[in-house]
């Protein structure tokens, strides 16, 4: 209601969460209220964000209080994001031999990985019970946006237009038609304006290398959660003809529950020759099948038992077992 007479024109209105610190306790509540929405998921890699984090308590400090010539109700009820990106607001007392680890970096350092560490378990959380609670979301990277990584791991070329325009689209709902051509002029330009900051805040707060070896320690203790240049699930490859989720290569007959036994595929292909073993035999032997045995419907060759009898086509069983 707030923001009904300053929309104006717009279509699609875009709220965000104050930091990464309030993912694990905001996001299953959200995704729940807001099931039909579009949600998008931003991440960045954990030493880039405890670079990001320093440099914010830099410039802000780790205590805050308002005072009292300004407090306004629009100011006091929000919290600044050096609290609301830096302090774990959900420690992960899960992870046994989290603490070990996080004590070989000093406080700041430590606060903030374990708070990005609680942000992407939620995420992967909630990507695990996807069938549950519908959360597809658009699962966008820092590193394309900031020219810091091409497609896969390591560095590539220059991705950021190409990944900002998938994100926009998928934002406003405008994939199947073009955005207009000043709408990407303004969002390039503000990209721009923004790395440009992000790169002079974080100038002075660069970790270095023993420091990022501790910070990815930390991390690896999440036995779900990829170090590095990893990225992360289902994670918005830049392209034109992209997509929400990763492919997938389907294992299971028609007879198994829907999905049941997918994977990621993520060369495409089944074996080395890329095609598939039983491509050429009959879907009977596929099966484990016989159907010139009696009973063939009722005992399964393959190792599985058969979920059903068709009395219409073979015995259940052999007559001539039985005696007259």
């Amino acid at each position: 209601w707030r923001v009904r007479n300053s929309v104006g024109v717009s279509r699609t209105v875009l709220f965000s969460l104050p930091g990464q610190s309030c993912v694990p306790l905001l996001l299953p509540l959200i995704q729940k209220v807001f099931v039909h929405e579009r949600h998008v998921f931003v991440y960045d890699g954990a030493s880039y964000t405890v670079e990001m984090g320093l440099a914010l308590r830099k410039k802000h400090g780790t205590s805050y209080r308002q005072q009292a010539s300004s407090e306004t109700w629009d100011a006091v009820s929000s919290s600044p994001s050096v609290i609301t990106s830096t302090f774990p607001m959900t420690p992960l007392r899960h992870i046994r031999e989290l603490p070990e680890k996080l004590a070989n970096l000093d406080g700041e350092r430590a606060s903030i990985v374990e708070a990005w560490m609680a942000s992407v378990d939620m995420f992967l959380d909630m990507k695990a019970r996807e069938r549950k609670n519908f959360y597809t979301p658009f699962v966008c990277r820092m590193g394309f946006l900031m020219k810091r990584s091409g497609i896969g791991n390591g560095y590539g070329g220059d991705l950021s237009e190409v990944a900002l325009k998938n994100a926009l689209e998928y934002i406003t709902g405008s994939r199947s038609r073009a955005l207009p051509e000043k709408v990407m002029e303004r969002a390039v330009a503000c990209l721009t304006e923004r790395r440009t900051a992000y790169e002079d805040a974080v100038k002075e707060c660069r970790l270095e290398y023993d420091e990022k070896i501790l910070v990815e320690k930390c991390v690896f203790t999440h036995k779900s959660i990829l170090i590095g240049e990893k990225t992360l699930l289902d994670t918005v490859k830049p392209q034109e003809d992209w997509s929400l989720k990763a492919a997938k290569k389907l294992k299971s007959c028609l007879c198994c529950i829907p999905g049941e036994g997918d994977e990621e595929d993520e060369d495409g292909s089944d074996n080395e020759d890329g095609g598939n073993e039983d491509g050429d035999k009959p879907e009977s032997k596929k099966r484990g099948l016989d159907l010139s045995v009696p009973g063939a419907f009722a005992t399964n060759n393959g190792g599985g038992r058969a979920k059903y009898v068709d009395g219409k086509t073979q015995f259940a069983f052999d007559p001539t077992m039985f005696n007259k």
